[in-house]
C-alpha cells in the first residue's frame, strides 16, 4: 500500500479577500437589493453601507431578506476591513436565521483573513452543514483553514475537491501548484 505525504510549496497562503465573499440574494425592497448588488460587486463606499442600513431601518423586510441584508452589509464593511462591524452584521443575521451558511462562512472568513485557521474551521464547517449556494468556495476556505493549521493532507484533499466542483475557477488550482505529492 502507497502513502501520501503532502509538502506545501511555499509558506501559507493568504486568503484573498475578493475571492472570499458570497453575497445573499434578497428580494424584499429596492434597498435590500442595492445593497446585495453592491456586497456583490465588493462596493466598499459608505454610501453602500448606508442604503443597506436604510434597507433595514425602513423596508418590512420578511426574516431571511434581513437576514441576508445583514449578510450583504457584513460583506461590505469587511471590504472595507472593519471586521468586528462586520461581524457583528453576521451575528444580527445569525440572530434571525441560525442556518444561513453565507454568516457562518463570513465569519469564518475573517478568521482566515487574521490567520486564525483553527478558529476559522468550526466556523466554516457549519456554514458547510447549511447547503451553501457555493460549496466549492466553503470546502476550499476550509482547506485554507487546513493549510493554516499545518494540516496539509486535510487543505490538500479541500483543495482538490473545490478544484473539482468548480474545474474553471482558477484560485484552488493555483493553490494545489503549491503542493507535491510524495509516494512512499
Amino acid at each position: 500500500m502507497r502513502s501520501l505525504t503532502l509538502a506545501a510549496g511555499v509558506a501559507l497562503l493568504a486568503l484573498p479577500l475578493s475571492a472570499a465573499r458570497s453575497a445573499v440574494i434578497t428580494v424584499g425592497g429596492p434597498l435590500s437589493r442595492l445593497c446585495y448588488e453592491a456586497a456583490l460587486a465588493h462596493d466598499d463606499r459608505q454610501s453602500a453601507i448606508d442604503g443597506c442600513t436604510r434597507s433595514l431601518d425602513e423596508e418590512a423586510l420578511l426574516g431571511t431578506d434581513r437576514a441576508g441584508t445583514y449578510v450583504n452589509r457584513g460583506i461590505i464593511k469587511m471590504n472595507r476591513g472593519d471586521d468586528a462591524e462586520a461581524d457583528a452584521d453576521f451575528n444580527a443575521a445569525l440572530a434571525l436565521q441560525r442556518d444561513l451558511a453565507d454568516a457562518w462562512l463570513n465569519k469564518g472568513f475573517i478568521k482566515l483573513r487574521r490567520g486564525e485557521g483553527r478558529e476559522a474551521l468550526p466556523l466554516l464547517e457549519e456554514g458547510l452543514r447549511h447547503n451553501p449556494d457555493r460549496r466549492a468556495l466553503a470546502i476550499f476556505a476550509r482547506g485554507v483553514a487546513y493549510e493554516e493549521m499545518g494540516e496539509f493532507d486535510s487543505a490538500y484533499a479541500d483543495l482538490k475537491r473545490a478544484h473539482e466542483i468548480e474545474p474553471g475557477w482558477a484560485l484552488p488550482s493555483k493553490y494545489l501548484a503549491h503542493y507535491k505529492v510524495v509516494g512512499r
